[in-house]
């Protein structure tokens, strides 16, 4: 080979910079073995910046469909995933089960062994090769980072305040390079904050509460508590699960009215957004559009009567003006047709993708040659929720830290 160096005049060597972006285009299975080649080829693959340029090189570009399907009637929860060029077959995602029953329900178990540890899981978010599994169990509930490609996972730690949760979610902000898990709720009881006192606001709020928020950094393994002092009726539901855009999160809100709850986990502030407007005389289905349209939030609209063949309308936020969360301020993107119950709607590179409730389809569409393909799922999951995967060397102890199973010598 022309124009490298050779060791003992025969074995060509690569220039590190042509190591480094083959090496980038590799599956994680791959670059988990050859760390231990040598320990300049294990501080290359441990080094965040070449983690960070193999998820944009690879990874990004090998995306899947996460399914979280609940069986009947075994009352459990399974993981599957559809890659990217076969959407007719998924794929059976192992959940280790000393992930599942750690020391803390296990412990449970023994001081009361007529309880068993009946476990359930909620997939609550997927972000760069990481996903935040919620446990739930009858003594409370656990989060758990997991990174399904290095088999690494990690329980996030209990925060010292006492949390009433309502609503809660994880993501990843570019700009600060962190994951973040944030809990939306009550406190039951307030440290001594001027902002707030729940004791005081107790007789007068009846029910009503404050808005709180507890936020987990992945970058600094801590929480932190933020208040914010509006008021909120406590007769509203969370519907869905968290959408997370560069750094903000939002929540669907059903009560007296359709709202979204936003909160920018950068400025650690709450905001409302109003959904676009619609005949109100109209019975419609609205849903957060889970990874947003081209880095924007967007939701969609869509008028049912259960039995005809009609459309649902895609919005996004142009947040290129000013006053972003009022009416004025969506733009209709796209139209799609839909026959069915809408449960869920996300995008998945170029492709949006309608989740059916009932009738066991998936519908992904392509906006720019508006090809409609129907995969038909296992009915013998009887729901399901779907999410976007990638693989990828993120570690689930933070940053610097990947860690090994045997250092080279």
């Amino acid at each position: 080979m022309s124009g490298g160096n050779k060791v003992d005049g025969s074995v060509p060597i690569l220039p590190e910079e042509i190591i480094t972006e083959i090496l980038t285009r590799l599956p994680v299975k791959s670059l988990l073995r050859f760390k231990l080649v040598s320990k300049d080829w294990y501080s290359l693959i441990t080094n965040p910046e070449f983690i960070a340029a193999h998820l944009h090189k690879y990874s990004t570009q090998k995306s899947s469909i996460l399914l979280r399907g609940f069986r009947w009637p075994e009352h459990s929860s399974t993981l599957s995933w559809l890659h990217r060029k076969d959407t007719t077959t998924f794929h059976s995602l192992h959940i280790p089960q000393s992930l599942m029953y750690n020391h803390t329900f296990m412990r449970n178990y023994f001081l009361n062994p007529q309880i068993s540890p009946n476990l359930s899981f909620i997939l609550i978010g997927s972000s760069g090769g990481l996903l935040c599994i919620k446990l739930c169990d009858y003594h409370g509930i656990e989060y758990v980072l997991w990174n399904p490609a290095t088999r690494k996972f990690k329980y996030v730690k209990h925060p010292q305040q006492d949390f009433q949760l309502l609503m809660d979610g994880f993501g990843h902000n570019g700009k600060m390079n962190d994951y973040m898990l944030v809990k939306i709720g009550r406190l039951f009881h307030s440290p001594n904050f001027d902002a707030v006192d729940d004791d005081q606001l107790y007789e007068k709020e009846e029910r009503d509460f404050v808005l709180r928020a507890l936020v987990y950094s992945w970058r600094t393994d801590s929480w932190r508590l933020v208040y914010d002092c509006r008021i909120l009726a406590d007769d509203f539901c969370s519907r869905g699960q968290a959408v997370s855009l560069k750094g903000e999160f939002y929540w669907h809100l059903d009560g007296l009215r359709d709202i979204i709850l936003a909160f920018d986990t950068a400025k650690y502030v709450f905001r409302w957004i109003n959904f676009p407007p619609w005949n109100q005389s109209t019975l419609v289905e609205v849903r957060l559009v889970s990874g947003g349209i081209k880095d924007s939030l967007a939701c969609c609209v869509f008028p049912y009567d259960g039995s005809t063949s009609i459309t649902m309308d895609i919005w996004v936020v142009d947040e290129s003006g000013s006053g972003v969360g009022n009416e004025e301020s969506w733009t209709k993107f796209l139209s799609i047709p839909f026959l069915g119950t809408l449960h869920q709607v996300f995008t998945w590179g170029d492709k949006v993708i309608v989740n059916g409730k009932r009738d066991g389809h998936i519908l992904i569409y392509d906006p720019i040659s508006h090809e409609i393909i129907y995969d038909f799922l296992n009915p013998y999951f009887s729901s399901y929720h779907l999410d976007g995967y990638v693989e990828s060397l993120v570690s689930v102890h933070g940053p610097n830290n990947l860690e090994a199973e045997h250092a080279p010598v």
